[in-house]
């Protein structure tokens, strides 16, 4: 029997070097015994099993061609008869996809291509399964045990009651093994109430922990060490006024920013008024928008016979435009000093104020943009500036650092592939695809044997290692704790993005320079993992 209560000899394997289906004499006998069959590719192979009423299929179904071979061996239904339950009178097939939409397009098209249905038939056929119930058959998910110094038997026992009825009903305790039983799939929520209600058992994170990846299947590392080293990060600092600081923005913008000091001529060349041709145009902006003239130069022209007397001086309109703009690093009057050049300086180009107000939505969104492009000019010059008059001012000390553990990582989609890592800081590695060419550089380092442990940073955490960058923060996808004490930060970069990152390599290099030898950086692309071999040495 097998875990399902199906008899062993209703099953039949055919794949590798199990070839279970040649030792039947005849399939197609009412005597024969198989009534589940497991494999690879004997379907693909032309393989006639006539009896087959239902298929699941485990595999990314890539074509109309591939779908139309696979659903052709469940849809013959030979001899059948109309059963009195409608849905004995139907064959099945369920395709696993992480792309719903995706399949159901290809298994439409091989439904209609090759098996002769029309659209409006294959609309009903193909539809997203909900759940089918193998979580409430499945089998309850074990704890690891609990350590015995942690608590009493009783007191987790108590612990345990104070948990809300509904998760009660999911969870059960074992105390002579001292293990915790879930039912199910433990959603965060529920993980975070076992957290609360086990807060005065010591030890106990790292078994809900586990618990919560085992029931989602998540795959956690084989790193379990009781007496891992702590995995502590030098964050870069700088030194101001004689205090080694954080190193961030402040340092190299000065706040607030006198935007009134910048030039607004550019303004001239970046607002346009709606074409008064008879024409229409049609445009793609960069962000994928569809932006149609036409109907402004028609908004514009109903426009005209409606005066505008609340804008009838450009301090109004100064006013007004600034009102509809967010900056946070600009005081208002410098923000309106500016404002005032901008259209200043359209009306000496030849515009007419009265024009401008009945545009004054299009002209705030001009002077918007010139204004962001202006903020990231001098964020990008004043932080190279910084570089090069005040590199030394760069260090590290012990105060400054971030320290990785399992109770502050906290992914936003834990890992669920195949590969099982067994160097992993935290048991959930978070937010990596099972395949693609960064978790190729995670398994490299994986297997690394410099390599004592190694975590995916996660972006935007607050338990997080981070750079500055000159707008924003940078995140470098993996932190390595050497087998010598060394840290190696590491970032990934396809080859087509890997010119356009040249800050964030400078900066890298900069950190490393300010360990005196702690800390190393690192950039491959293209799979080139030999730069992570010369980086360590």
């Amino acid at each position: 029997m097998t875990g399902r209560n199906i008899p062993a000899e209703q099953i039949a394997v055919h794949t590798g070097p199990e070839k279970d289906l040649d030792k039947i004499s005849d399939i197609r006998s009412p005597s024969c015994p198989v009534r589940y069959i497991i494999t690879v590719s004997k379907l693909k192979e032309g393989w006639d099993c006539p009896f087959a009423y239902v298929l699941c299929s485990v595999a990314e179904q890539v074509s109309a061609t591939a779908v139309e071979q696979i659903l052709g061996r469940v849809l013959r239904m030979p001899r059948a008869k109309r059963k009195q339950r409608d849905a004995l009178n139907q064959s099945y097939a369920f395709i696993l996809s992480k792309d719903f939409n995706a399949t159901a397009t290809q298994l439409k098209d091989g439904l209609v291509e090759g098996a002769g249905f029309n659209r409006m038939e294959v609309a009903q056929l193909v539809a997203a399964q909900g759940s089918m119930g193998f979580a409430d058959m499945a089998a309850p998910f074990v704890s690891d045990p609990i350590p015995l110094d942690a608590a009493p038997v009783a007191v987790v026992s108590a612990a345990l009651q104070k948990l809300p009825p509904s998760v009660q009903a999911k969870v059960s305790f074992d105390p002579a093994a001292r293990t915790l039983t879930f039912k199910g799939a433990m959603n965060k929520e529920t993980r975070n109430l076992m957290h609360l209600a086990l807060a005065s058992v010591p030890k106990v994170e790292r078994v809900i922990n586990r618990l919560y990846a085992k029931s989602n299947h998540f795959q956690t590392s084989a790193a379990d060490e009781d007496d891992k080293p702590a995995f502590m990060v030098p964050m870069l600092g700088f030194r101001k006024q004689g205090e080694l600081q954080l190193f961030s923005e402040e340092h190299f913008l000065d706040l607030p920013w006198r935007l009134d000091q910048c030039d607004p001529a550019a303004i001239v060349g970046r607002f346009k008024l709606p074409d008064s041709a008879k024409t229409g145009q049609i445009d793609v902006t960069t962000d994928g928008k569809v932006v149609i003239d036409f109907a402004k130069r028609l908004q514009g022209e109903l426009s005209a016979v409606i005066q505008e007397p609340a804008f009838d001086t450009v301090a109004r309109l100064s006013n007004w435009i600034d009102l509809g703009l967010v900056h946070r690093d600009i005081t208002k009057p410098s923000a309106v000093l500016f404002i005032v050049k901008a259209i200043e300086a359209l009306m000496a180009a030849g515009f007419d104020l009265a024009v401008l107000a009945r545009n004054k939505y299009d002209l705030r969104k001009a002077i918007g943009a010139l204004i962001d492009d202006l903020r990231g000019e001098r964020e990008t010059g004043q932080y190279n500036a910084l570089f090069s008059v005040n590199a030394e001012q760069f260090a590290m000390n012990a105060d400054l650092a971030i320290l990785f553990d399992e109770q502050s990582y906290a992914p936003n989609k834990p890992y669920a592939g195949a590969t099982k890592f067994s160097k992993h800081y935290t048991p959930l590695v978070g937010d990596l695809e099972p395949n693609g060419e960064e978790f190729d550089c995670a398994v490299y380092l994986d297997q690394h044997p410099k390599v004592r442990y190694w975590i995916r940073n996660l972006e935007r955490k607050a338990g997080s290692f981070w750079l500055q960058l000159p707008h924003q923060k940078f995140y470098p996808d993996f932190v390595a704790l050497l087998t010598d004490g060394r840290i190696l930060a590491v970032e990934y970069k396809g080859a087509h993005l890997y010119d356009s990152e040249g800050d964030k390599r400078r900066i890298g290099e900069v950190w490393q320079a300010a360990s005196e030898g702690r800390c190393l950086f690192c950039m491959p692309t293209a799979r080139n993992f030999s730069v992570i071999d010369a980086t360590i040495g």
